[in-house]
């Protein structure tokens, strides 16, 4: 028996690449810090809360447990449509850190980003001070977003 060639596509480590989460706040370009937990859920019922700033859409059960929804397009004062057409919610993190971002559309899979070293500007001042390392995908720049630092910054809003 003749000994066989192995395919060089058998032996060959497999490929590893990097996948972030990205999503769009309006125009804006923002990526989940690294490591953190995401799930994307089509937007279930909310429950408002009386006395609290437009932009704080409330809370939604999500698996028994409460998390906080926010309207950043509506902080932001950017877009002016109703709340029923942000179909999705970002969930961003774990129980009991876990925060809702309303979103028009899912979020995009960024695979292997590439990071920046100049500093990117024109973001509105209030994502600029949770911002984090900038990023290069597919021609666009991709801000990570400190979701701690940019939540209590709207915390202490009400």
């Amino acid at each position: 028996m003749e000994p066989q060639q192995v395919s060089a596509q058998l032996t060959s480590e497999p490929e590893i690449h990097t996948i972030r989460h990205g999503f769009m706040i309006s125009s804006y370009p923002l990526m989940i810090m690294e490591n953190v937990r995401a799930e994307i859920v089509k937007a279930p019922p909310i429950c408002s809360i009386p006395s609290t700033p437009e932009w704080f859409a409330g809370f939604i059960n999500h698996r028994g447990e409460t998390a906080p929804v926010y309207d950043l397009d509506r902080y932001l004062q950017i877009v002016d449509e109703p709340k029923e057409n942000q179909e999705w919610v970002l969930l961003i993190d774990n129980h009991p850190n876990t925060v809702g971002v309303l979103l028009r559309q899912p979020p995009n899979s960024i695979v292997d980003p590439v990071l920046q070293t100049e500093a990117v500007t024109g973001f509105p001042d209030v994502i600029q001070q949770a911002a984090g390392q900038v990023y290069e995908y597919a021609s666009q720049q991709w801000l990570e977003v400190d979701h701690h630092r940019l939540f209590m910054a709207l915390k202490k809003q009400f």
